[in-house]
Parts: structure tokens; sequence; C-alpha cells
């Protein structure tokens, strides 16, 4: 089971496509990492205005572990994606953490300027495509995928939950939970991975909350 775990975290990784910069977390009240600051447990985004807390308990997810994730995942997504269409690897990362290795959140920005114009509702048929082919290809899983439209203070979202089991007894592995939307002409992409629902309610609270404040 912990290998098919493994297989699915190094292809979710690559669905928000992110690279990690200048994260550990140091004992001053204010940390300045890329894109953004770490002031009093909660990260500030500078490119655009969003804030979110850092759980208690979790702790930033280290530049090694993201970028051995992102190597093995775009190859993984990159065979299910349709000829022509390019998969970006490495948008900027906003922040990303941790209770364990498979429970996290992590977030990207990705700016939309020279590539082609699309409608939230044709990426988010674009996303559950590719995530469909993905998780078909992977022998022995099943999964339930479900997806949403959402409003969050000023932002039109759309969400994709996958619940994956064990295809020969039905044994529950994880849950992720996709978001997207177009923000000043820019991409963010939101990952929550989780293998307890308890973990995943509070994660989702915290995300949700964020667009709220």
């Amino acid at each position: 089971m912990k290998n098919l775990i493994t297989i699915l975290i190094i292809i979710s990784s690559n669905l928000v496509f992110t690279q990690v910069k200048n994260q550990e977390i140091i004992g001053s009240k204010v940390e300045t990492i890329e894109n953004g600051k770490i002031e009093n447990g909660v990260y500030i985004c500078n490119l655009f205005d969003w804030k979110i807390t850092i759980p208690e308990g979790y702790e930033l997810i280290k530049k090694e572990r993201i970028e051995e994730l992102e190597k093995k995942g775009y190859e993984a997504i990159k065979k299910e994606t349709t000829e022509g269409i390019a998969i970006n690897r490495h948008p900027p990362q906003l922040i990303g953490f941790q209770l364990n290795k498979y429970n996290y959140f992590n977030c990207s920005l990705e700016t939309l300027v020279g590539t082609k114009k699309i409608t939230l509702e044709e990426h988010k048929l674009f996303c559950e495509k590719l995530l469909i082919e993905t998780y078909s290809a992977i022998k022995g899983l099943k999964f339930e995928l479900t997806k949403s439209d959402l409003r969050l203070g000023e932002h039109n979202f759309y969400k994709i939950k996958v619940k994956i089991y064990r295809e020969k007894d039905d044994v529950y592995l994880l849950t992720q939970e996709i978001y997207y939307s177009f923000i000043n002409n820019n991409l963010f992409s939101a990952l929550i991975n989780h293998t307890n629902e308890e973990v995943g309610l509070v994660l989702q609270y915290n995300f949700e909350k964020s667009f709220q404040n």
C-alpha cells in the first residue's frame, strides 16, 4: 500500500507544478521567502492580496523533497497529456506546509501572459480529463472523482476531489482536493493531500477561510 501512496504523491506534486525555494522555518517572527513572507505563523503573499495561516504542528515543505517529486511527477503526467499541450513544471511557488509527507497543503501562481486564452470551465474540463487518464493508467487503483464550483471571497474557483482506493480490496488510500482560479491574469493552483478525514477538514477550512478574510 505504501508503494501505491508514493506513486500518488509523486503524481499529485505536479498537479500544481510547484517549485520551492528557501522555505526553512527559522526562529524569528518574520521570515522573507520567495513571493512573500511568513510573519507570526502567517504566510503573506506579495504577488496578490492573500494570506494564509500555517496550522500549528505543520512545517514548511523542503525544497529537496519538492524537486524530487516534481521531476518524477512531471514525467508521469506528461505521458498522459495531449500532444501540443505544454506542461509548466516550474511556476512560482507560493507556500507549502505539511503535517507529514502524506498530509499537506501546497499552492502556486502561474502567469497566463502569452498563453492561449481559455475560460475557467474549459480549464476544469481539461484538468478533469487529465486526472482521469492519469489515474486510470495506474494498475491496482480505483478512484472516485467529483467536481464543484465555488466562490471564495472575490474569486471564482473550481474544485476537483479525488478519493483513491486499492482496487483488489477497496482499502482507502488517500484523498486529493485540487483548487483552481484565475487571479489577476494568473492561474492560482492549490492542492490538499490527506489520508485522514479530520486532517483534510482542517486543511480545507484553513484554505477556504483564507480567501474570506
